[in-house]
């Protein structure tokens, strides 16, 4: 999942302890007999390095196994109450909050509006907000200590330097050194992540797919992307960048994207897309009842078009069939090259978008190659709209297990 200066990748001989810390995060809670043959180590090695960390309180003895005939193995798993994370998605639904144990339980769902208009310091004021709120819950109601911050944004990052290198039609955010500013704020190691890579991390850790070696996950949203689950491993490419799905080109003649290309995804098949088209038939006299279906604030909204697709409006359902064709062609070209063996969606278009799923698969199936997509699973992500929030807990505490240089 990591680059060679961080994480799982650096690992070596002198580093079974962290290893062993790992597994247990991962895998917990296993006996020593299990945890020694899932590392491919001797038991007195794994029992040496084991009972250490118990002595430090890393490590606690946790139940038994089941009985086959002889005495019930203890069972091992990492100490949730080692320190609490907190985790932040910032993404444009706004800025998501919560915390977390060490195991990655997340309690404490906060979410916080937010929109371009706040500007760059007034959304750092808002995210050290949510922070504070969510480290004074971790001691007031949890009894932790802030251990790790996790932070999940939409957005080209540099995860090595800690940077956001710049978020979507927010153009006054550009190469914020968020890890660093944090780290001031609250003493305590920070992560981040682009919140699809994120998310497709939890779903390889904590989510229904987590069994499956190669997958997909596909988010669905104002933005469009993509992240890679191959072999196991969230893959990260060589600039921690991979999975802007939203910038393939698919239709030269479509408008120009906020990237400077034009023909982008994004700008045809993503929920914004299907907002500006529907004002802009509106405008041109087409008859459609989308507007019947618009919220207390009267503006069209993704949910508005869905809504009335499902209803049996001509328009809603076109755009919808369109740009689940659109997903669907670029999504078969990924199909032919990886072979995956899920499809996993999430994001905002997901959560009421059969009808959606529904082009995007039948597209795949007419496009890829049939030896290639037979028997694919195609099927919504394990966390809904707080997947964000997961995404950064999973981030937080991955580095948090896989680095022994902490």
């Amino acid at each position: 999942m990591t680059s060679p200066s961080k994480g799982l990748l650096r690992r070596n001989e002198g580093s079974r302890r962290a290893s062993v810390l790992y597994q247990l995060w991962r895998e917990g809670p296993i006996s020593r007999g299990a945890l020694a043959d899932l590392m491919g180590l001797n038991l007195p090695t794994v029992s040496s390095i084991v009972q250490d960390l118990i002595k430090t309180g890393e490590l606690i003895e946790e139940g038994f196994a089941t009985s086959t005939g002889g005495r019930k193995a203890q069972l091992l798993d990492v100490n949730p109450k080692c320190g609490g994370v907190v985790a932040v998605e910032f993404s444009s639904r706004g800025i998501l909050s919560a915390s977390s144990d060490m195991k990655g339980r997340l309690h404490n769902h906060v979410i916080r509006p937010w929109n371009v208009a706040a500007g760059k310091k007034a959304t750092l004021d808002a995210i050290v907000e949510a922070i504070e709120d969510q480290k004074s819950f971790l001691k007031e109601d949890e009894g932790l200590s802030l251990a790790r911050i996790g932070v999940a944004i939409s957005g080209l990052v540099d995860e090595d330097n800690g940077i956001s290198i710049s978020f979507p039609r927010f153009e006054e955010w550009n190469k914020v050194d968020i890890v660093t500013y944090l780290k001031k704020k609250f003493k305590v190691p920070v992560d981040i992540s682009n919140h699809v890579i994120g998310t497709t991390l939890a779903e390889s850790i904590f989510g229904r797919f987590r069994e499956h070696r190669n997958f997909i996950y596909v988010h669905l949203g104002p933005g469009l992307a993509i992240g890679l689950v191959v072999d196991g491993h969230v893959y990260r490419g060589s600039k921690s960048t991979v999975g802007e799905f939203g910038h393939m080109t698919v239709d030269e003649n479509a408008p120009i994207c906020y990237c400077g290309n034009s023909g982008c995804l994004e700008t045809v098949a993503s929920d914004w897309a299907l907002v500006q088209q529907a004002e802009q038939a509106i405008r041109e006299g087409v008859q459609t009842h989308v507007p019947e279906h618009v919220d207390d604030t009267g503006k069209i909204t993704p949910a508005a078009i869905f809504s009335a697709a499902d209803m049996g409006d001509r328009l809603a359902a076109n755009m919808i069939d369109k740009s689940g064709h659109y997903i669907g062609t670029a999504l078969a070209g990924i199909v032919n090259v990886f072979a995956p063996e899920a499809i996993v969606f999430g994001g905002s278009m997901s959560e009421d978008g059969e009808r959606l799923i529904k082009a995007v698969q039948a597209t795949i199936k007419r496009r890829a190659l049939e030896p290639l997509e037979h028997d694919i699973l195609v099927d919504l992500g394990t966390f809904g709209l707080q997947s964000g929030v997961f995404g950064a807990v999973a981030i937080a505490l991955h580095t948090h297990y896989s680095s022994f240089e902490d």
